[in-house]
């Protein structure tokens, strides 16, 4: 599968997970044909605080990688991007990554 239509079930998973603010695709895979396995970060639409958030987090993102390895067929490294700085593993500024989905707000 290349990469747009990767992207699109992405997008398309994302507009239809209300939990999810942002998606990106990064590391060496975001650009071009993906080979093995996606690397994804997302956003969650803000809660009252951040732990509340890395509680929504906990609960979905098994569930969540694997509806995502189901619709685009690869392997998915997911990781959870707190836009607060908590994130455990959030994309580098020097690494590659392509905004893939935004919820209008």
């Amino acid at each position: 599968m290349s990469s747009e239509p990767i992207q699109n079930a992405i997008v398309q998973w994302a507009a239809a997970t209300p939990k999810v603010r942002r998606v990106w695709m990064f590391g060496n895979r975001s650009d071009g044909e993906p080979k093995g396995d996606i690397d994804v970060a997302l956003e969650l639409q803000p809660v009252a605080d951040s732990e509340e958030t890395f509680a929504v987090w906990m609960a979905n993102c098994d569930k969540w990688q694997t509806q995502l390895q189901a619709r685009t067929g690869r392997s998915v490294d997911l990781e959870w991007f707190d836009p607060d700085g908590g994130s455990a593993h959030p994309p580098q500024p020097d690494e590659a990554k392509i905004l893939v989905y935004e919820r209008a707000i």
